[in-house]
């Protein structure tokens, strides 16, 4: 009797709260699950002085709410698929600090696999700098006036779920000899999708 009138006391409690307060949604805090991408940089990581493949990108901001990639890539070699594309993922530290190794993914044949891997993004990319869509992409220079980075966060085919953090993504592109001919990193941020930016 006692436990009956408990449990409908409770009931009528959890019904007053959910009824007078229905804007208020459960948000689990969750170390992973589907989440919203945030670009903070991009830059090359080391001296691109004797690089092959010279990468100089950067976010600039067009107006409050859109931001571009801007910059240019300088192909002394071609990027095909001799090279090897080495990506190392590190995360921010809870005491500070990038800690490397979170994950790391190892591509060979780089300009078919990405190709498939950034889905649309890749195809965004490529138009935006005026290069060929096929494999390999030739020697030359290629510039861009401005590509909106928001186009390339919904067109990706990388994994929708994963844990929520700071990264810090460094890709090397590396030679059959293992010398590093091209290099850049991107510093990222993964939310839970009702999270605001800091």
């Amino acid at each position: 009797m006692v436990k009956r009138m408990m449990i409908k006391i409770i009931l009528i409690f959890v019904g007053f709260f959910s009824v007078s307060n229905p804007q208020n949604h459960f948000m689990p805090n969750l170390p992973f699950g589907e989440y919203r991408l945030i670009l903070d940089k991009v830059y090359p990581c080391e001296s691109t002085r004797n690089h092959s493949i010279k990468i100089n990108l950067y976010f600039s901001k067009k107006t409050s709410s859109t931001t571009e990639l801007k910059g240019n890539f300088t192909f002394l070699i071609p990027l095909d698929d001799t090279l090897i594309f080495d990506t190392n993922l590190s995360s921010w530290g809870s005491t500070g600090g990038w800690i490397p190794n979170a994950y790391i993914m190892i591509v060979k044949k780089p300009c078919s696999t990405l190709k498939h891997t950034m889905g649309k993004a890749w195809l965004m990319l490529l138009k935006a700098f005026n290069m060929p869509s096929t494999c390999p992409i030739p020697v030359g220079a290629f510039t861009t006036s401005g590509l909106d980075v928001m186009d390339l966060i919904e067109s990706h085919n990388y994994p929708k779920v994963f844990f929520y953090g700071k990264y810090k993504a460094v890709g090397k592109l590396k030679n059959i000899k293992n010398q590093v001919v091209g290099c850049l990193a991107l510093e990222f941020t993964l939310l839970r999708p009702w999270e605001k930016p800091f």
